[in-house]
């Protein structure tokens, strides 16, 4: 027998659990990606904005931010087991579009028309509609997960600590 969940901590628990069991992206994965693309409308166009460009904006810390939030992305897809060359195509439009956003005043545009957690989401449900793709979780496969996003991680903390180093030598 099952008990009632004795608070609203508990629904949320169940309701998370049971979210995260479906073979979709999570919810908070969909919204994610919306607010980072889709958010706004461009007035007298189909084109529409997230805040992914803005964070752009601001030197460093933006484009560190815009990459973490674009990995949750990443994270979602190895949760459901996507098969490497998946992973790897959705890790090069990520780091792709992390290198754009870098570039001096072009780069929150060419951020905008990217549109990398797009084209990833696109990519993962294509992958799931396709369940002959998705193969079950191996040893091998959850090190070249752990290896990738290892990686990933270590890419986005690498180029800011680099970029400080270089600028306090720069210092007089």
């Amino acid at each position: 027998m099952e008990l009632e969940p004795t608070n609203a901590l508990d629904s949320a628990r169940r309701q998370a659990e049971t979210e995260l069991v479906k073979d979709r992206p999570a919810k908070a994965t969909r919204a994610l990606t919306y607010v980072l693309e889709d958010l706004l409308p461009v007035p007298g166009t189909t084109f529409r904005v997230g805040v992914d460009p803005f964070l752009s904006l601001i030197p460093g810390a933006g484009q560190v931010s815009g990459a973490v939030f674009g990995s949750v992305l990443l994270f979602d897809a190895a949760r459901l087991r996507m098969p490497i060359p998946v992973l790897a195509r959705m890790l090069g439009n990520w780091a792709i579009d992390w290198v754009l956003g870098l570039i001096p005043f072009v780069g929150p545009f060419l951020d905008a028309a990217w549109r990398s957690n797009v084209k990833n989401l696109r990519l993962l449900n294509r992958t799931i509609d396709d369940r002959a793709q998705v193969r079950d979780a191996s040893v091998k496969y959850w090190i070249a997960v752990v290896a990738i996003l290892a990686s990933m991680v270590g890419l986005i903390l690498l180029v800011p600590a680099l970029l400080i180093m270089w600028a306090l030598r720069a210092l007089p």
